[in-house]
């Protein structure tokens, strides 16, 4: 029998998503600091980028493909969609670089002075564990390029909270992203990654437009596990495609986290509903694994 490596993804996002930040660039009103929030791309990136590590310790050919310097990461790449005139940026890609020195930065500078995917833990402030450390240290460089052509893009989104707006809200920017994705280069594998709250309670802070130092906050309930449930229900009316001339993405994933946005630890569910069974092609070693397959068949001759 096959033994499988551990996905690491979904626990670095976790670990990551525990320590609040204060904003990137701009800080966050009043001084606050958040795990989450709506319109920070920090869960996004470090989704992505733990995507991307996990796709690469199971993906052999992949790999071999870094290792030859046939492929590169592309970082804020921007997409353009010719049949319906639609643009749309994506934090990460993998890709064949154009011609020319390698940029630090990638097509739009979006890690300026980062020149490969391993320089992104400090820029995205990921955490590791020593053992993760190592295993990412093992890997075959993975250098930081201006994008030829696109090979894999992954589109992450969440809901966390507000679940009967999110339900719509998912399912039109999800189907914009396959098809800008498709619509940029049919033969690239689309992959959406939807990271969902289980957490009970959650601190919003579209609700919360207050110094939390000087007045309490206000916290949201939540109806688990039937919340978070219908946003995984919801997924399954999304596109998916078996060949590349079908329409649709080609393997969608769902990372459950129960995080209350309270400065609590942030976990990983994976042993009840609403995470998905490991017999479901949303479970998240699943998703990695279909992602791995289709790079092997789809880019062999690469």
């Amino acid at each position: 029998m096959t033994t499988r490596n551990p996905m690491l993804g979904p626990r670095i996002l976790a670990r990551t998503l525990t320590v609040p930040a204060s904003g990137s660039g701009r800080p966050y009103q009043f001084g606050n600091v958040w795990q989450y929030h709506s319109r920070s791309d920090r869960h996004s990136k470090v989704a992505c980028w733990g995507l991307v590590l996990d796709l690469l310790i199971e993906c052999p050919l992949l790999r071999a493909h870094v290792q030859a310097g046939k492929v590169r990461l592309g970082i804020n790449h921007e997409l353009r969609d010719f049949r319906n005139a639609k643009k749309k940026n994506l934090d990460l890609v993998l890709c064949r670089a154009t011609s020319g020195r390698i940029e630090a930065g990638g097509s739009r500078a979006g890690a300026a002075g980062v020149r490969d995917f391993a320089g992104l833990v400090g820029r995205y402030g990921i955490r590791l564990t020593r053992a993760e450390h190592k295993a990412l240290s093992q890997l075959p460089t993975l250098p930081i390029a201006s994008v030829a052509t696109v090979l894999v893009a992954a589109e992450a989104k969440a809901a966390m909270t507000a679940f009967l707006k999110a339900r719509p809200r998912l399912k039109d920017e999800l189907s914009s992203s396959h098809q800008t994705i498709h619509g940029d280069n049919q033969h690239a594998i689309a992959a959406g990654l939807v990271l969902i709250n289980a957490a009970q309670t959650f601190v919003s802070p579209d609700l919360n437009k207050h110094d939390l130092k000087q007045a309490a906050p206000v916290v949201s309930a939540h109806r688990q596990p039937q919340d978070a449930q219908k946003i995984v229900d919801g997924l399954r009316e999304l596109q998916r495609r078996s060949s590349v001339a079908d329409s649709g993405f080609d393997a969608l994933g769902v990372i459950v986290l129960d995080c209350r946005n309270d400065g609590t630890t942030v976990a990983h569910v994976t042993a009840h509903p609403p995470a998905p069974p490991a017999t479901d092609d949303f479970d998240y070693a699943r998703f990695v694994h279909r992602l791995a397959h289709l790079y092997a068949t789809r880019f062999s001759e690469l």
